[in-house]
């Protein structure tokens, strides 16, 4: 009775924050460039809910271009993003802080994704490593990682658990199991900036109520005192058994001959799972005792007269196998109507639907924020000649600790019947048919199409020859009819690529993100001014920008510039949105999307830098900075102190938009701002100029990606 009890309390757990409050941003879903491609989910979807019914999904993020959990591609146009970093406060969020390996709690509608919360379960320091029992542990928690098998660990900020140092900050997306280990989807490594809250999570053990303190279930290592904490929710009662989560501002220090973690707020997950005719949970299936009780995640699910899905025996529902339930949720517990265990040939699918950024080879590029490697995939449309920067593919493959594997991947037209800009080298030429083939797309040009600049003649276009163009797709025909082409010369233009990431393996003369090695050389520039290799260590968030070099079995990427990026909060101390990529879906500067994003860039207040609002239009880099209200990124007004001044913005200097003029692929992108005053602070994906009193120029790169600082990063496997 006392087992079952603990099992009813561990299941009760699974939604304990309010959604609600969360901020919308679609991830992909909403009709963006991003979110072209039409096929049909990695995995079979579930029979869609009745009208106007509310279902729960919860499980791990496995891909992008709309949210992919567990396999299962989610229609997110009207999804809200929020991040629970601390247990009284939800962190608003867009599609660039989400990442593949993310534990997501989400709230449907009629199948639509509402409400999305993502949850962390530690976030402290390294105090062991067993790289080969692939274990670590951090405040006396054991954290077990696989890099095999459906749903590896995903890595960011190294590539192995021996890269990992004691003493390094980590943060980790998994469940707790019942024996107290936590089963890591995700672990990121941070810097220590003096602003981290550490937390961690279990279920209560020794509780004294008397001295206030407590331990947590495999960790007796480290002693709770919750004297001085805030309880949540309102109202909560600390109980031997139940699942809760400890947060506080200090790491764990010795005090009475213990180690003692002074909690600054403990949030008791013990709150019911809000019933449901139609909820979703998958996870390490953990507790079992038979089809009537085990545990998938953190739920209870009573499964014994569930239909096992897609090849799933009796046999392979054990503790430790990835498993999905579907059913009804009463007072907390599923009733689940089937249930599945991903095996080899049912396994997780990771879905990758996007346009391509940051391409160094067929072997590394990104995706919708992931680092993939296709060279080994299949092509089921198109061939490898059209996947480059700007292409729109999709990719399904096995998630991998440094981001997915593909195994198959389609080239794909793009959207149709809008206004687009397609931007890259011709792969073949038709002068008789006034035709050429770019990104695996066909393009038609006529006596109307305009032409620039001038004295160029479209006749004379040869393979090789980067362009610009602007028109309209069309389904029907399947042709690109071009309205005007930009010729860009490319004779001794130096490829160059850019993006941004969490660095490890630092050295004087190297560094990686992600899959990159990046070679540092004596004439790389390091940003900002007075940044020293030195400051360059394991765990820095960086903007890189780098050329490319040699052949393909033998690419080198040597940094041109790297850029420290250090957190940005407004006076408020609440930290910017930023948004990268191509504009798709315009009608005005006020309704606009980027990535699916909704963004209003109309305030007088906004300052456009190389270009204004004329510029916006369908295919366009952008670079973005405001706040999110409503679900629209609004370009805002924003105050602060200019950096080694004590200068007030002013409102000129608001929030900023950064156009690209060009879409050239294979060069860098320069901007220029003769403002004295310009002062852009810096943030994850965009390289935003610092104050100088002269004149110069700016490079950087449009890649894409989107986020905010200072969450989750980009390399590894977002």
């Amino acid at each position: 009775m006392k087992q079952l009890k603990q099992q009813l309390q561990w299941g009760l757990c699974a939604l304990s924050c309010a959604l609600s409050t969360a901020v919308l941003v679609a991830c992909g879903g909403g009709g963006g460039a991003a979110d072209t491609a039409s096929q049909a989910p990695a995995t079979p979807a579930p029979t869609l809910p009745g009208a106007s019914t509310a279902g729960v999904v919860d499980g791990t993020i496995t891909g992008f271009g709309s949210v992919v959990i567990d396999g299962q591609r989610y229609d997110d146009s009207l999804a809200k993003v929020a991040f629970a970093n601390q247990p009284d406060t939800q962190t608003a969020g867009t599609l660039g802080d989400l990442h593949t390996g993310m534990r997501v709690q989400a709230t449907l509608k009629d199948g639509v994704l509402q409400n999305m919360l993502v949850n962390f379960a530690l976030v402290g320091t390294v105090g062991a490593v067993d790289g080969t029992a692939g274990t670590l542990s951090v405040f006396g928690q054991t954290i077990k990682t696989t890099t095999t098998g459906q749903l590896p660990t995903v890595f960011e900020g190294f590539s192995a658990l021996s890269q990992l140092a004691v003493g390094d900050l980590v943060k980790v997306s998994g469940t707790v199991a019942s024996d107290g280990s936590i089963t890591a989807t995700r672990i990121e490594r941070k810097v220590k900036d003096g602003t981290e809250l550490f937390r961690i999570s279990g279920a209560v053990q020794a509780l004294d109520t008397t001295a206030k303190t407590f331990t947590l279930v495999g960790n007796t290592s480290v002693t709770v005192s919750y004297a001085n904490a805030k309880l949540l929710p309102t109202g909560a009662v600390i109980e031997n058994g139940k699942l809760v989560s400890v947060v506080s501002a200090n790491a764990p220090a010795a005090s009475g001959g213990k180690t003692v973690l002074n909690a600054s707020v403990v949030e008791v997950k013990a709150r019911k799972l809000q019933d449901s005719s139609d909820t979703t949970v998958g996870g390490p299936i953990n507790d079992f005792q038979s089809l009537a009780s085990l545990r998938i995640g953190d739920v209870l699910v009573d499964a014994s007269t569930a239909t096992l899905k897609e090849g799933t025996v009796a046999a392979d529902v054990t503790n430790g196998a990835q498993a999905q339930a579907h059913g009804t949720v009463k007072d907390g517990v599923m009733k689940a109507d089937w249930l599945r265990v991903f095996k080899n040939d049912t396994a997780i699918k990771a879905l990758l639907i996007g346009q391509i950024t940051d391409y160094v080879s067929l072997a590394n590029f990104t995706l919708r924020g992931t680092v993939v490697d296709a060279s080994a995939a299949k092509f089921t449309k198109g061939s490898a000649a059209d996947v480059a920067a700007g292409a729109w593919v999709q990719v399904s493959g096995q998630l991998t600790p440094a981001g997915v594997k593909a195994t198959e991947i389609a080239v794909q037209p793009p959207p149709a019947d809008k206004p687009q800009r397609l931007a890259g080298a011709i792969s073949a030429v038709d002068a008789t048919a006034k035709s050429f083939t770019l990104l695996g797309t066909t393009v038609k040009w006529s006596d109307t199409t305009k032409v620039s600049p001038d004295g160029k003649s479209l006749a004379n276009l040869a393979a090789g020859v980067a362009v610009t163009v602007e028109g309209t797709y069309s389904a029907t025909t399947g042709v690109f009819t071009a309205t005007s082409v930009t010729v860009v010369n490319t004779t001794g233009v130096v490829k160059t690529i850019g993006f941004s990431g969490i660095a490890f393996n630092v050295t004087d003369t190297s560094l990686q993100i992600g899959s990159y090695t990046v070679l540092i050389t004596p004439n790389t520039l390091l940003q900002p001014a007075g940044t020293k290799l030195a400051d360059l260590v394991n765990g820095s968030r960086l903007s890189v920008k780098v050329s490319v070099s040699g052949s393909d079995g033998s690419l080198k990427l040597t940094a041109i510039s790297i850029e420290l990026q250090k957190p940005e909060k407004d006076d408020a101390g609440n930290e910017y949105v930023y948004l990268a990529g191509l504009v798709g879906d315009f009608v005005s500067s006020a309704d606009f999307k980027v990535g699916s994003q909704k963004v209003d860039a109309s305030a007088s207040t906004v300052k456009f830098i190389d270009g204004d609002a004329t510029k916006l239009g369908n295919g366009v880099k952008v670079e973005i900075k405001g706040s999110v209200k409503d679900g629209v990124l609004i370009a805002k007004r924003w105050a602060g102190r200019t950096q080694g001044s004590g200068k007030v913005r002013t409102a000129a200097e608001a929030a900023r938009v950064r156009i690209a003029l060009s879409n050239r692929t294979d060069e860098t992108h320069r901007w220029s701002d003769s403002s004295s005053a310009a002062c852009f602070h810096d943030s994850p994906r965009s390289r935003f100029p610092r104050r100088h009193g002269r004149r110069r120029q700016w490079q950087i790169h449009a890649d894409g990606r989107s986020g905010r600082a200072p969450g989750p990063g980009l390399a590894g496997g977002r």
